[in-house]
């Protein structure tokens, strides 16, 4: 029985994700199907076969299994415990040899050795920020199809995509994801000539080398690297004589089989005054764009962050910086900063009033004007029921809709934050709160009476303010 729910379970996760396949070329699917679901309605454990695979699941996949599983079973307030099978555990690992090689983690979980290569191949100077990994990139809905890409492209240079076009939004984390490549390939491939640059970097050393007669070492240096990372293309913008030696330069690479890795803040055709030639070139592999994180991605980018910084905050402050600050991962990364630094300077606690106050500058603009008792009563007047019952453990059918209409436009309406919503209504918990507003959200346009409900809701509650 357990086993049959678990494949409804994964049927139902296998429809998330931005592209098709995502979860294939992810390697999760694979992993997930060994998995066994052990125990009942009032609490399941989920048995995994490693603990990569078990950590896997908890920094990526357990909100969308979550989610899968609330759904599969009709119940907004069940929850798993992710576990590694008892036989599966790791016993104590010995001490490593020093002449034994490092080994790296692949997408299918397998670890495979990391040929050490010579002296000579690892002093190649890549340019490359070595913090900057696929281990600590942190992957969602806004950039599962990016990622595996990019993780193919690492594993197999100049075979996968070539080139590799990334783009997206300033402070999405194009730039990691970029050198996350580099850095795998380094390790998997030591021979290889690995370079990072940015796009001014490279206009800087051209017109070094126009200035001190050099071009033809400058133009010696581009054609022996294996793979190129270009950084922010789209400052090539009116550069017309870098962009003629960029056109030359990619032509002599991409007839070499040599790997090209490419990021911008837009599409090709979209970067003003770049030549035909070029954004022509730009996409003959593959393109892929990086989105604005969601929720649960955020909360998963503090949180690491946390651990890299060494900076505690409550998770209630964490929930509300991932709720606020809707579209840069660099601003939500240097708030989370900012609260860390003035916990620890002026030795006081981070709530959410002082991450409010010290953050103003960050925040949209507040609509707090709707009270949640307001939202809850217009609500509970329109599907004919007490305030009261949306807030109990009630779950009738009419007090059910009601319960995820008002955490719908709670969540809209007003800054609360999902920790908060969840207390609001009787003291839910706030991954109940994140199913409620998911499943408003994923009907509303397959089910117009609830569009029309909500539109009308939400007029009258912004009318009176």
């Amino acid at each position: 029985m357990n086993q049959s729910l678990w494949n409804q379970v994964l049927e139902r996760f296998c429809e998330f994700g931005s592209e098709p396949g995502v979860l294939e070329r992810d390697g999760i699917l694979d992993l997930l199907k060994g998995a066994v679901l052990d125990g009942r309605k009032d609490g399941y454990s989920l048995l995994v076969g490693s603990t990569f695979i078990q950590r896997l699941v908890q920094s990526r996949y357990y909100n969308d299994l979550l989610t899968a599983f609330r759904e599969v079973t009709h119940d907004p307030e069940l929850s798993f415990d992710v576990l590694v099978q008892p036989e599966n555990l790791p016993r104590k690992r010995r001490k490593t040899r020093q002449n034994s090689a490092p080994e790296v983690t692949t997408g299918s979980g397998k670890s495979v050795p990391i040929p050490l290569g010579d002296d000579h191949a690892v002093s190649w100077n890549h340019n490359l920020n070595l913090r900057y990994c696929f281990d600590n990139y942190v992957v969602g809905v806004c950039n599962q199809f990016a990622h595996a890409a990019a993780f193919a492209i690492a594993n197999n240079p100049s075979k996968a995509y070539n080139p590799f076009y990334v783009f997206g939004s300033v402070g999405l984390g194009k730039t990691h994801l970029v050198s996350a490549i580099g850095n795998c390939m380094i390790h998997l491939y030591p021979s290889l000539k690995v370079l990072y640059i940015t796009t001014e970097s490279f206009l800087n050393e051209m017109v070094s080398a126009i200035k001190f007669n050099k071009m033809n070492e400058f133009r010696e240096r581009y054609r022996k690297i294996d793979v190129l990372i270009m950084d922010d293309v789209q400052f090539l913008s009116g550069k017309e004589r870098t962009q003629e030696e960029l056109f030359y330069t990619f032509n002599a690479l991409y007839e070499n089989g040599k790997q090209i890795i490419l990021s911008s803040d837009c599409m090709p055709n979209d970067i003003p005054t770049l030549e035909g030639r070029l954004k022509s070139r730009f996409g003959w592999g593959l393109i892929a764009d990086i989105q604005i994180p969601d929720f649960e991605t955020k909360v998963e980018i503090l949180k690491g962050k946390m651990a890299q910084e060494k900076v505690d905050l409550p998770m209630d402050v964490v929930y509300f910086l991932a709720n606020s600050i809707k579209s840069n991962i660099r601003e939500l990364e240097g708030a989370m900063i900012r609260l860390g630094a003035y916990g620890n300077l002026m030795g006081k606690p981070i709530t959410i009033e002082v991450a409010r106050n010290l953050l103003s500058d960050l925040m949209p603009l507040s609509r707090e004007s709707i009270s949640v008792d307001r939202i809850l009563q217009e609500v509970a007047e329109y599907f004919k029921v007490l305030p009261k019952e949306i807030r109990s453990k009630k779950r009738h059918k009419t007090l059910v809709t009601a319960r995820h209409v008002a955490v719908y436009l709670i969540r809209e309406l007003t800054q609360k934050s999902y920790p908060e919503i969840g207390r609001e209504l009787g003291g839910r918990d706030h991954s109940t709160a994140i199913y409620s507003f998911k499943m408003v959200e994923e009907k509303l346009e397959s089910d117009p009476a609830l569009s029309s409900d909500l539109v009308y809701l939400k007029k009258k509650l912004e009318q009176q303010g």
